[in-house]
């Protein structure tokens, strides 16, 4: 049931992929040399966004593993494709990490596996092998699936747009990302069937993926919560998290988040 596009939606959603190519395209043209040694600075440094899904699961993670205080955040604005950015990030992409001996780890999945290696007694990857590979396989769903058919695109026409005043508000690509939504809560309320959290009754990385996700769309005022109570217990119990709060103070100018956002008990 996977995704609920019709055949015009599905070829709008496919242009909106052509004009982030182009933007990518363009940045590479444009990408200064990059020095081997490139003198980053000495403090530990995250750069994000707000407004980036993965920026935030990261920060999820980092305050999950008690790592915060270690880190200054930086926050970029990744639609800009800033020059000193590509030098640090030639591919353009959040988050990177810059941490204290000045290496560079780019990029969300690299980050993930260096904190889950440096910080070893909070795991978020745990379990048997084949627990690890499913929780892997959920990460996928959320910052693959879910983000193609939903995040990306009502990211760019809600906020991206509004901020660069590039191009106009498409109405029907909201449409569908919104209708596409309904899919992935039915999918969360089956993974919460017979869990607390989306993998067993411990928090894991497929919890902070779709947390990520769900959370910036609620910035937006795009999740129906009264569609699943299930999915909405969860998310109260992951708002509820204090590793949860640092993202859900974030104010992001132009983007007005509903009452209930921050509030743990809507």
């Amino acid at each position: 049931m996977f995704p609920v596009l019709t055949s015009t939606e599905s070829t709008i959603l496919c242009k909106k992929t052509v004009f982030f190519g182009y933007t990518l395209r363009r940045s590479v043209e444009a990408m200064p040399y990059v020095d081997d040694k490139l003198d980053v600075a000495k403090p530990a440094k995250l750069y994000h966004h707000p407004m980036c899904p993965f920026s935030r699961m990261l920060r999820i993670i980092v305050r999950e593993k008690g790592a915060d205080a270690d880190f200054s955040l930086i926050s970029e604005k990744f639609w800009e494709w800033n020059e000193t950015f590509l030098i640090i990030n030639p591919s353009g992409q959040l988050p990177v990490m810059i941490i204290k001996n000045d290496t560079i780890i780019k990029g969300l999945y690299s980050c993930i596996e260096y904190l889950e290696e440096l910080i070893p007694d909070h795991k978020l990857l745990a379990g048997s092998l084949e627990n690890r590979a499913e929780i892997r396989s959920l990460v996928d769903w959320f910052n693959g699936k879910m983000y193609q058919e939903v995040t990306k695109h009502l990211l760019q026409e809600k906020v991206i747009k509004v901020i660069t005043k590039v191009g106009s508000t498409n109405s029907t690509v909201i449409r569908a990302a919104k209708k596409n939504i309904l899919c992935h809560l039915d999918y969360i309320s089956y993974l919460l069937e017979y869990n607390s959290y989306l993998h067993g009754d411990s928090i894991s990385l497929a919890d902070c993926a779709a947390a990520a996700q769900i959370s910036l769309l609620d910035h937006l005022g795009d999740i129906p919560w009264e569609y699943n109570q299930r999915v909405r217990e969860w998310y109260a119990l992951m708002k509820s998290r204090p590793s949860m709060k640092h993202i859900l103070d974030d104010d992001v100018p132009g983007v007005i988040a509903p009452s209930h956002y921050k509030n743990p008990d809507f």
